[in-house]
């Protein structure tokens, strides 16, 4: 038996077949992970309307605790988000206007329109009626009983609602 010499290190195959295995690790691994964080946006987004609800209906029993349900015709003037404490990590603030420059992955309230924004950073699987992309809209509308009269009518809810309808199936 003839004695060899053994070899240190990669030989040129081995060397190559290692390059494309993590080459092709990497491609499944990016595509699945963007899905994975475009999830985890959406359930943050969902989480944050969650706490706006929340709120928004604690002040609303309290508001019908203390017989005056007709003060809650207010809240669709105020921000939401001040009824928050802390407010969410996301919340960037009030702007005047959303046409101004937006951080993505930040809510706002727009105090012109009285709208809860939200500018979304990954937006692969979302699509929103009209032509905008980028920006999720919300408003507080008043909900109450058609029978009553106009004078008299009391308000039995409020709902969030979105100014533009959306699907973000992912």
């Amino acid at each position: 038996m003839a004695n060899r010499k053994r070899q240190k290190g990669f030989t040129l195959l081995e060397l190559v077949i290692s390059m494309l295995v993590i080459v092709i690790l990497y491609g499944v691994l990016s595509t699945r992970l963007g899905r994975v964080a475009e999830s985890a946006e959406r359930a943050a987004v969902y989480g944050v309307l969650g706490q706006v609800r929340q709120q928004l209906n604690l002040r609303l029993a309290k508001f019908y605790i203390d017989g005056s349900p007709s003060k809650a015709k207010a809240l669709i003037n105020e921000n939401p988000f001040s009824w928050i404490s802390p407010p969410p990590s996301q919340y960037a603030g009030e702007v005047n206007d959303v046409a101004e420059v937006l951080v993505k992955g930040r809510w706002y309230f727009d105090t012109a329109t009285k709208q809860l924004v939200y500018r979304v950073k990954r937006n692969n699987k979302l699509k929103i009626e009209g032509g905008e992309q980028r920006n999720l809209k919300f408003v507080l509308k008043l909900s109450g009983n058609a029978a009553d009269t106009q004078q008299k009518r009391a308000v039995y809810s409020i709902k969030i609602q979105t100014v533009r309808p959306f699907v973000w199936n992912i």
